[in-house]
């Protein structure tokens, strides 16, 4: 009787026309209460607390346990479950996905855009320096707007703008095996894989936006630039060329590349404070600090110092010793990046710190940039259904192996993009100075300052591009 009955519900499954009204009729009520059944039972299911409910009822049903395979075959027919695989182990995977550890929404923006063409962040900026000095009379303050006398037409200006392309790509990768090897080993299949897959994917955001600070040969050339780098920034008369930490000592001459100490992460954060951008200062509310391995334990001594010894000396060579209160207490958090030791195969790789906004965002904008495709923010794993039909007709398993070779394959896509957008609110050091570098000659003058202040404008200030894009 039992082998009788598979047969005879496919049988009942095919009826969709006759004219015997009665077969019909039970027909009907047979697929009726099929799908009643299976909704029950799917529902259940899917209502499990977490998605490793799921799997451990089919850790149960595979070791032989009569209860969890009653489950399975109340909830489930062949040509049922790679449906119900399908939404169990995405959630699953995603589950697992906002489990994992992530670094990148620490120092940078989260956006979308609709497709792979570049898509352009645009920030409008005023240019106030061709308003009137004076106006009626009125010497007119730095940044401020004319004064207008009666009857007095109003000057114009105009709005400038800058831009950064940006664009996502599409990563991923596939996972075949045998039919054999499902059969074998099916629940280290299910279990083992969608959470690998959705480690590679999360795994690939935090690389690709790590990436915009550094390439294998150190910090990224495209989004930071050394005072003595051919087209360095200007961010204007008080600080040096670039974006790298450095500060001018008098003479001519600057420090460049500092180690990580307090008075040096101080340093940085000023000299960010210093820059300008379109006679705008660059603010930054919050900073973070992103070091490898080999600092973190002298980073997070710094973040947690509330005071500390601070040694002068005199006009007499006595050296004086103070304990103040540290200024930078509260203005940054740590991020101890696994990946920048793998990226940044340099000489100085294990020495080298960066200091970017907190979340990415300063008071214009975006500084760095991780973007998905609208649509697509998620990681999609499939599975490979190339299984043909049954010659009496009918779907076939993804599960029973492919038409050609019986094999079976699990694929992970992500899509994403990096880019580094405004280099004036971002640092980086070397950490391996040794002594001072003369300023360039071209703009030394008294005490290491530009001999006349340099207007910034949109022109002279090279937008970083190319590999800063993933």
């Amino acid at each position: 009787m039992e082998s009788t009955l598979p047969r005879l519900r496919a049988v009942l499954d095919g009826v969709d026309r006759t004219d015997d009204y009665e077969l019909l009729r039970i027909a009907e009520n047979h697929k009726a209460r099929r799908a009643a059944v299976k909704q029950a039972a799917y529902k259940q299911l899917m209502g499990m607390r977490k998605p490793t409910e799921f799997l451990q009822l089919v850790r149960e049903a595979s070791d032989g346990r009569p209860l969890a395979i009653g489950k399975l075959r109340e909830a489930v027919s062949t040509g049922d479950f790679p449906l119900l695989f399908q939404s169990i182990s995405q959630a699953s995977m995603l589950g697992q996905w906002a489990e994992l550890p992530q670094q990148w929404p620490a120092f940078s923006q989260r956006t979308t855009v609709p497709d792979f063409r570049p898509a352009r962040l645009v920030r409008w900026d005023s240019t106030l320096e061709q308003l009137p000095d004076s106006n009626g009379g009125a010497e007119r303050h730095v940044r401020a707007l004319p004064r207008i006398p009666e009857l007095t037409e109003y000057p114009t200006f105009n709005l400038t703008t800058e831009g950064q392309d940006y664009f996502v790509n599409k990563y991923g990768a596939r996972f075949p095996f045998s039919w054999e090897a499902f059969l074998n080993d099916e629940l280290n299949v299910l279990q083992q894989l969608p959470a690998q897959m959705a480690k590679w994917a999360r795994d690939t955001e935090d690389v690709l936006t790590t990436g915009v600070l550094a390439t294998s040969t150190g910090p990224n050339p495209d989004f930071f630039k050394s005072p003595t780098d051919p087209g360095a920034w200007n961010f204007g008369s008080q600080v040096p060329l670039g974006n790298y930490v450095a500060w001018y000592t008098g003479g001519g001459n600057q420090v460049v590349n500092p180690p990580l100490t307090l008075d040096n992460l101080e340093r940085a954060m000023q000299s960010i404070a210093m820059r300008t951008m379109n006679g705008r200062t660059v603010r930054v509310q919050q900073f973070v600090l992103i070091v490898p391995p080999s600092l973190s334990l002298t980073a997070q001594e710094i973040a947690q110092a509330t005071t500390y010894m601070r040694v002068t000396t005199d006009a007499a060579g006595n050296e004086i010793r103070v304990n103040v209160s540290s200024p930078i207490a509260g203005r940054f958090t740590v991020v101890e990046s696994q990946w920048l030791p793998q990226i940044d195969r340099s000489a100085t790789s294990a020495t080298t710190w960066y200091l970017v906004p907190a979340g990415g965002m300063t008071e214009r904008g975006p500084a760095i940039v991780t973007a998905f495709l609208r649509g697509y923010e998620t990681p999609e794993v499939r599975a490979m259904g190339d299984t043909g039909q049954r010659v009496g007709g009918g779907e076939i398993s993804p599960y029973q192996g492919s038409f050609s070779h019986d094999d079976i394959q699990y694929r992970v896509r992500t899509i994403i993009g990096a880019a580094g957008i405004d280099p004036s609110a971002v640092a980086v050091s070397k950490g391996n100075s040794v002594g001072t570098i003369p300023e360039p000659e071209a703009l030394m003058g008294p005490m290491g300052l530009t001999s006349q202040p340099i207007v910034q404008t949109t022109e002279n200030v090279n937008r970083p591009s190319g590999s800063s894009k993933k």
